[in-house]
């Protein structure tokens, strides 16, 4: 069914008599004492759901001459109960749109200012006080900064050694301001962090070659902070490429009645692609000494295009619905990967709008939830009640 990819409820009655031993024997009690039984029931059952779910969050992505202001977008996730956000820089108005509304938010700072904060302390102090501190008194809820954007593959080659150096340099000054357990530091990663040509099936994931020097010291540093490895991951991009030769639409769309494929060296099923594309990244970490899930992947871009061109196989209103609302079922689920159900997938979408100053072929622009006018582009649910 799948060859390679290249870039890649809660408890019931049974719970109630398992919990309750008493009902076991007095399953015709007065009414009033079963309408309490099921009362505390339903209560333990929410709770437990609560526990194992998260919210869905969005990419904030403003390439566009059209678009709301960033206040007006606030109120559209809160509307529609999307709770965190993923900004791609760290514009002071944007920033303080977000703060008061308890919506959590990513923040990220522009590649160029990695050479910045990894030359001195002072400029990690400084940038601190002046991009983020400000935005914390006014009860802004930064829970997680990015440094740069996909930056050991996409940028230049000589700004991945200052990564980390630039991330030690921040995470003191956040220790310093008694800030390290609010604010996590990470970056994010395309799926070509791979080493596609041998990182099939799931359990061969592996880093490419010549990675390790900067990956391991990276990964030590999110394992000593806690914080997790954002990988961007679009299902969308292998299937568009094998024009569904081998890819089987349901797997791509997340698809939980999707026949799936099997790791023929783990005997592990993968349901959907977005859990063999996550997998592969644990087993490439796995083997630089973090297979354990002591470093969580969270994904940090993912989605599908509701309009495309001949470019574009695969791109469609309807697959796009498909797709996120899976995304969004699976997560509210709180459904973790086949390597690690224990941690379940947080997902950002791409995108909150379609934007129409991006570049390339029609798909570019019209990866957003919403329009301009903030109308939906298809119907989707994002509250968490249609999943109970």
């Amino acid at each position: 069914m799948l060859a390679k990819w290249r870039t890649v409820g809660g408890p019931g009655a049974s719970y109630m008599f398992e919990h309750f031993p008493s009902l076991r024997a007095r399953k015709m009690a007065a009414p009033r004492e079963w309408i309490l039984a099921l009362v505390l029931l339903i209560i333990v059952n929410l709770s437990l759901k609560a526990s194992s779910t998260s919210s869905i969050g969005v990419n904030y992505g403003r390439m566009s001459d059209n678009l709301p202001s960033p206040a007006q977008a606030a109120q559209l996730l809160i509307q529609h109960g999307i709770t965190k956000v993923k900004l791609y820089d760290a514009d002071p108005s944007v920033i303080s749109a977000f703060a008061s509304t308890g919506i959590q938010i990513a923040v990220s700072m522009y590649n160029e200012v990695i050479w910045q904060l990894a030359s001195s302390q002072e400029q990690a102090d400084s940038w601190l006080a002046s991009a983020i501190l400000p935005h914390l008194a006014a009860n802004a809820s930064i829970e997680m900064i990015l440094l740069g954007n996909e930056v050991l593959t996409r940028a230049d080659p000589a700004l991945a050694p200052q990564l980390v150096p630039a991330m030690r340099n921040l995470h003191k000054t956040l220790v310093t301001r008694g800030l390290d357990s609010r604010i996590k530091l990470t970056t994010s990663h395309a799926m070509d962090v791979l080493d596609f040509s041998r990182s099939f099936p799931p359990s061969a994931g592996i880093f490419r070659p010549g990675m390790e020097e900067t990956m391991k010291p990276l990964l030590d540093f999110l394992a000593e902070t806690s914080s997790p490895f954002l990988i961007d991951a679009y299902p969308y991009f292998a299937y568009r490429d094998d024009k569904g030769e081998h890819i089987d639409l349901e797997f791509a769309l997340l698809d939980p009645n999707s026949s799936g494929t099997t790791d023929w060296i783990t005997g592990l099923h993968y349901p959907t692609m977005l859990d063999a594309q996550v997998d592969t990244i644990y087993a490439a970490m796995g083997r630089l000494g973090y297979g354990n899930g002591e470093v969580r992947v969270i994904v940090g871009e993912t989605g599908w295009p509701s309009a495309g061109d001949e470019r574009n196989f695969g791109a469609g209103m309807e697959n796009a619905r498909k797709f996120v609302q899976n995304l969004v079922r699976r997560q509210q689920q709180g459904l973790g990967t086949p390597l690690h159900p224990e941690v379940s997938i947080e997902s950002y979408i791409f995108a909150l709008f379609n934007e129409d100053l991006k570049q390339g072929s029609t798909a570019e622009r019209n990866f957003g939830l919403f329009y301009p006018n903030m109308t939906q582009v298809y119907s989707v649910e994002f509250s968490l009640n249609m999943f109970k």
